[in-house]
């Protein structure tokens, strides 16, 4: 069986951006996505990564309790597809990135 790796970003995916505040607080359909990936899809790792970097990524899965559901936890830059695997589908705030096979974009509005 086929493990999917299924990465999240934090800012404006995980946790919504609201103007100048960058924690505008859990985005509640998207953790409630995690928690389903985790709980009921046999074949995926889930990860959280952040281009603020590991630490910061590490302090919010803490802050939510995400850590029940995450696999890994990984800066965007520090993310090793030669160890860690190569991501199958990313979810992320961004119109215009490539991180994994494939890219969705999160609507925030």
């Amino acid at each position: 069986m086929k493990q999917i790796i299924i990465a999240f970003d934090i800012d404006g995916t995980i946790l919504n951006n609201e103007g100048a505040q960058r924690d505008g607080g859990v985005n509640l359909p998207v953790l409630q996505m995690i928690e389903l990936m985790a709980k009921k899809i046999k074949n995926s790792r889930v990860i959280v990564w952040s281009g603020g970097g590991k630490d910061y990524a590490e302090q919010i899965v803490r802050k939510y309790g995400l850590d029940r559901w995450v696999d890994g936890v990984y800066s965007k830059q520090g993310y090793d597809e030669e160890t860690d695997g190569k991501v199958d589908i990313a979810f992320d705030d961004q119109h215009e990135f490539s991180l994994a096979d494939k890219n969705l974009i999160v609507r925030m509005k």
